[in-house]
C-alpha cells in the first residue's frame, strides 16, 4: 500500500537549506578583506601606511547585510508557514 502525499503538507527542509545557504554566502563574502600598503623610502620623510577593509567595500557590505536580512526574513516566514501546515 503506497502512501500518497497530502496536498496541504509542505516540506520544511528546502527553507532550512536556503537559510543556511544565505548565511554561508554571507560568511564567505564578508570574510574576505582587501588592503594596500604604501611604502615610502626613509629619505622621503613620509611614513609608510597600510589600510584594509571589506572586499565589497563599505556600501557593498551594508547592501549585502540589508538584502540578507530581507531574504532570511522571507525564508523564515515560509519556514514557519510550512511548520504550521504540518
Amino acid at each position: 500500500m503506497e502512501e500518497t502525499p497530502r496536498p496541504g503538507r509542505r516540506p520544511m527542509w528546502p527553507w532550512v537549506c536556503a537559510i543556511l545557504l544565505v548565511i554561508a554566502v554571507d560568511a564567505l563574502l564578508l570574510g574576505f578583506r582587501t588592503g594596500e600598503c604604501i611604502d615610502y623610502t626613509a629619505e622621503s620623510g613620509a611614513a609608510s601606511t597600510c589600510t584594509s577593509g571589506p572586499a565589497l567595500g563599505s556600501a557593498g557590505t551594508w547592501l549585502l547585510a540589508a538584502a540578507s536580512v530581507l531574504v532570511i526574513g522571507y525564508l523564515a516566514r515560509r519556514l514557519a508557514r510550512a511548520a504550521r501546515h504540518r
